[in-house]
Order: structure tokens, then sequence, then C-alpha cells
């Protein structure tokens, strides 16, 4: 393979240019100051005279919000696992088999980019009284308490949002899979349901695990679906909290602290999803 010219490298380094630039700016540059932020008390940074404290933000974050860390790492891994469920046998269905409806389906995967706005607000609608689910409540006698402001209320919130997620990993893994190792089990006699187990479900693991990955930090980062479907119990996860303690009680440095956690969180899953889909090598 022939080596680029030093006009060539000096080409390419040109275009790389606006790629650094908007990284720099838009991405290290504020992760940066959010730290900076973080190490310094309440909204003195704000107010133009920060006074530096260390580390003591992040120590009253492992020690005051350690329980909103843990809900926001369970609730989202409890979607991840619903999605990894639902998800695998539908995308099975539109990459090997024509079902009912395809292209319709195929077209609602597109939905999350919408924002979690519409599932948030319309599942909230849906469970309060009067509410879709309303002859459900009457049917087996229980109040819309004991559904709504909950984590299974949450958990569906998550997994309705980020169901597409799943199935547009694992179908793009089923389709780099030749049809004819299938056929060619099926041959040698073994069974669909064997076949499926030794041939198929190994080949897609890769696909399974980037899409868990991908669906668990994408809700690491939601706010609006816990905020209404969780309330303040349910609700109690690291998103509601920076924004609690940012507009309301102006504690800027320990709401930085936390964010500096969900964004280590957040970055270390993105990571190992690109390990797992081998775009870092």
């Amino acid at each position: 393979m022939q080596r680029p010219s030093g006009i060539g490298r000096a080409v390419v380094y040109l275009a790389l240019i606006p790629t650094v630039l908007y990284i720099t700016l838009f991405w290290i540059i504020p992760i940066l100051h959010v730290f900076l932020v973080s190490l310094t008390y309440r909204n003195s940074f704000i107010m133009g005279a920060p006074r530096f404290v260390g580390l003591s933000n992040y120590a009253k974050v492992f020690s005051e919000y350690i329980k909103s860390i843990e809900n926001s790492i369970k609730l989202p891994l409890a979607a991840a696992t619903v999605d990894l469920i639902l998800g695998y046998p539908l995308a099975y269905l539109l990459t090997r088999r024509k079902v009912l409806f395809h292209n319709v389906l195929r077209a609602s995967l597109v939905f999350p980019y919408f924002g979690d706005l519409y599932i948030s607000y319309g599942l909230w609608n849906m469970f309060l009284p009067g509410g879709l689910f309303d002859f459900v409540y009457r049917l087996l006698d229980i109040s819309y308490r004991q559904i709504l402001y909950t984590p299974y209320a949450v958990v569906a919130g998550f997994s309705i949002f980020t169901l597409p997620f799943m199935v547009l990993y694992i179908s793009s893994n089923l389709q780099e899979i030749d049809p004819s190792l299938e056929e060619a089990a099926l041959t040698l006699g073994a069974t669909p349901i064997r076949a499926f187990f030794r041939v198929v479900l190994p080949l897609t693991l890769p696909g399974a695990v980037a899409g868990f990955l991908a669906c668990f930090g994408w809700n690491l980062g939601g706010y609006l679906i816990p905020l209404l479907l969780g309330g303040i119990r349910a609700g109690d996860v690291m998103t509601v909290k920076i924004v609690h303690l940012t507009l309301q009680i102006h504690d800027y440095g320990v709401a930085a602290a936390l964010s500096v956690v969900l964004i280590s969180m957040t970055i270390l899953t993105t990571y190992m999803t690109f390990k797992v889909t081998k775009v870092l090598r």
C-alpha cells in the first residue's frame, strides 16, 4: 500500500481540523469546565469568586447520593434486560421472516430519535385515572399509584424508548450472517431450535451485548421518563438530582460532581459498546 505524500498528509491534517475543533470546543472543554466546577463550593464559581474545596463534593456525592447512583444503574439495567428479551425475537423476525406490517415495524425503529418526551408524557397520561389503563385498575381493583410513580413504570418507559436500539443492533448483526449457515445445519439433521442455539445465537451475541450496553448507556442520561413516571420516590436518579441541585438548591459544586460521575459512567459504557462492535481495535 502506497504511503501518502507530504501534500497528501497535509490535506488529511487540514480535513481533520474541523473535527478536532468540534471535539475540543463542544466536548473536551465543557467536560473540563464541569470538572472544575465540581471542585468548588456551592455557587461560588458561578458568582465569579470560586472557592475550591478539593474532592469534598465527591465525598458528599458518594455519601448522600449513593441511592441515586444505584437507581441510575438498576433501572437502566432492568430496562436493557427487557429490551433484550423483547428485542431479540423481533429483530430475528424482521430479518429472517416475513411478518405482517413489516415496513410499519421497521419505520417505528426511528421513534427514539424524536426524544423521550412523547413516551414519558404519553405513558403518564395513560397511567393516570381516566387514561387508557383505567379499565385495568377497575378490573384488578387497584390504585393507579400501584403502577404509576413506581420503578416498574420507569422501567417500562425506558424499555419502550430504547427497544428500537436493541432491534437495530441485533438486526445489523443478523444481516451479516449468511442464511446458508442455518440451512447447512438443517441439512445436517439439526432441528430449527438446535440450529438457532448452535449457529445463530453464538454469532449474534456481539450484537446483543452491544445493544444491551447501548440501551443501558442511553437510559443513564434519561431525565423526563424517571421524572414523570417515577415521581419523587422511583424518580430518584442522578439526572433528576442534578437538575434539582442546580435549579432549586443552587449547589452547583455537588451537581457538577454528580455530573462528572454520570459522564464517566456514560463514557465507559460507550467505550465498551465500541469494543464489542469492534469500532475500536
